[in-house]
C-alpha cells in the first residue's frame, strides 16, 4: 500500500465513522436532501431559542418596570400624605413653655 491508498482509506473510514455517529444520534446525512432538512430543523430550533430568549428578557423588563413603578408610587403617596398632614409640633395656646 502506498501513501495515496492509505490516505483514501483514512478518508473513507472517517466518513463512515462520522456517518454512523450521526445516524446513532438520529441525524440522517445520507443524501443532500436529508442534510438540507437537518439544517432547516436546526435553523428552526435556533430561531425558536432566540425568540424565547427575547421573550424572557421582555418579561423580566416588564416585571422590573412594574416593581420600580410600584415603589415610586408608594413613595409619592407617602410623601403627599406626610405633606398634607397638619404640623403636630405647634403647641396649643396657653400651654406650658
Amino acid at each position: 500500500m502506498n501513501a495515496g491508498d492509505m490516505e483514501k482509506l483514512a478518508k473513507m473510514s472517517a466518513k463512515e465513522a462520522v456517518s454512523e455517529t450521526f445516524l446513532m444520534l438520529g441525524v440522517n446525512i445520507s443524501t443532500p436532501e436529508a442534510i438540507q432538512s437537518t439544517q432547516n430543523q436546526f435553523a428552526t430550533l435556533r430561531n425558536l431559542h432566540y425568540g424565547l430568549r427575547h421573550a424572557r428578557n421582555v418579561i423580566i423588563a416588564g416585571i422590573l418596570g412594574a416593581a420600580v413603578s410600584g415603589g415610586v408610587w408608594a413613595f409619592w403617596t407617602g410623601f403627599k400624605a406626610s405633606a398634607a398632614a397638619p404640623a403636630s409640633t405647634i403647641s396649643a395656646p396657653g400651654g406650658s413653655r
